[in-house]
């Protein structure tokens, strides 16, 4: 037989921020909310719409449901389904959980719980809660189970004078809930996997080198954003009439589609490692290295070629590797000077130098890095240098 109990409108002034419904919550032991990925986003606000309309038929107005994953750190999905007044408010549905939690610790283990609840609590009525004001009670339904190891709790509400729950509604809601779960969990891993894709993304578009990750038939799945830049310069790499990726080149295009075909096909113990120079009008030339690739989720794997084109050589090194390179910042400014000058000559008026004293700091230089050339120096400084872009791609990380 399941009890009943009136809810308080002790979380009234809690959740009475202006807010606006948030489709979905995935929470780790420390309760993250999931990325706000456009993707995800629309898949959320399908599937909260679908289940609105489905829930419809029983008089459900609004719903709260919690699936708790087997395994370790115990992985909770929260999926909330009407609660209009909280969509978009990360803060606001925090504490909409938070009161969540505490009900179902009164609840206990009951595997069914009818219960009234005031129309306050939820921020129903319009302008400021006041917990203490009278307010209509209405009806809900709290249901629990466990399913594959899944721990499922679903509290489903009527408002507006909606009718108690009954056996009948109780059993159907029983069957349903199950269903529920898997569009929550389902919601919630594509989340994360968008919000994975949309980190990684960001990390490689730091990254100067152009980097695509091609299928087969040389059609891109990924491409950097300096990869992007080479496609839109036309004159090493561009997009056929199929939206293949193929080298500007014609004389080379055909050998470079067999490659990215071999890397993308090759075999686990066999994979391909191949070496390109591509050329351009202007006399121009990259390199560009054909490698097999590989993707896992979960037990699946997808093979795919990676294109990395490498691009001119830096000189320009930042402070802190030349002062760990032990360079004092005089000796700093004349190499920056003579790594981009002509000559000894003009590093020195670049710098404000004598050319005797410019003599000084280069012998100084090569002495403290161990080479005794022009190129040798530069082949060093550029060798040295990360591949990265410039500092301002670090908003991309957080994309």
């Amino acid at each position: 037989m399941s009890a009943t109990m009136e809810f308080s409108t002790q979380y009234a002034e809690s959740i009475r921020d202006d807010a606006h419904l948030f489709e979905g919550v995935s929470e780790s032991e420390n309760h993250d909310v999931m990325a706000d990925h456009p993707l995800s986003v629309d898949v959320a606000a399908n599937t909260r719409r679908l289940w609105h309309d489905y829930l419809a038929q029983f008089d459900v107005a609004s719903a709260i449901l919690t699936v708790t994953l087997p395994g370790v750190g115990h992985q909770r999905h929260a999926f909330l389904i009407g609660f209009d007044q909280v969509r978009g408010n990360a803060a606001a549905t925090r504490r909409l959980l938070a009161m969540v939690e505490d009900v179902w610790v009164r609840i206990g283990e009951q595997p069914v719980h009818h219960f009234q609840f005031s129309g306050a609590l939820f921020g129903a009525t319009n302008g400021p809660v006041d917990a203490d004001a009278d307010s209509p009670l209405h009806n809900g339904i709290a249901i629990q189970m466990k399913r594959e190891g899944k721990v499922i709790r679903a509290l489903f509400f009527r408002e507006g004078g909606g009718e108690h729950f009954g056996d009948r509604d109780a059993a159907s809601l029983q069957l349903i809930a199950p269903l529920l779960a898997e569009s929550a969990t389902g919601v919630a891993q594509l989340a994360q996997q968008s919000q994975r894709s949309a980190m990684l993304e960001g990390m490689f578009d730091r990254v100067s080198m152009a980097m695509a990750l091609l299928s087969a038939d040389a059609q891109p799945l990924f491409l950097n954003s300096a990869a992007t830049g080479l496609v839109e310069q036309r004159k090493w790499l561009i997009r056929a009439a199929d939206g293949a990726i193929v080298a500007a080149d014609p004389a080379q295009a055909k050998q470079l589609r067999e490659s990215i075909r071999r890397a993308a096909t090759a075999a686990p113990d066999a994979p391909v490692e191949d070496v390109f120079r591509l050329d351009c009008r202007d006399g121009e030339w990259r390199l560009a290295y054909v490698i097999s690739a590989k993707s896992r989720t979960g037990d699946s794997m997808t093979r795919c070629a990676m294109v990395i084109i490498m691009g001119p050589g830096k000189v320009d090194a930042p402070t802190s590797l030349l002062e760990a390179l032990g360079l004092l910042p005089s000796e700093q400014r004349f190499l920056g000077h003579f790594l981009k000058s002509s000559s000894l000559c003009n590093a020195a008026e670049g710098c404000g130098l004598s050319e005797e004293t410019a003599r000084t700091y280069l012998k100084r230089v090569r002495a403290k890095l161990g080479v005794h050339r022009q190129m040798e120096l530069a082949g060093l400084i550029s060798g040295l240098v990360l591949p990265l872009n410039a500092a301002d791609s670090s908003a991309q990380l957080g994309r």
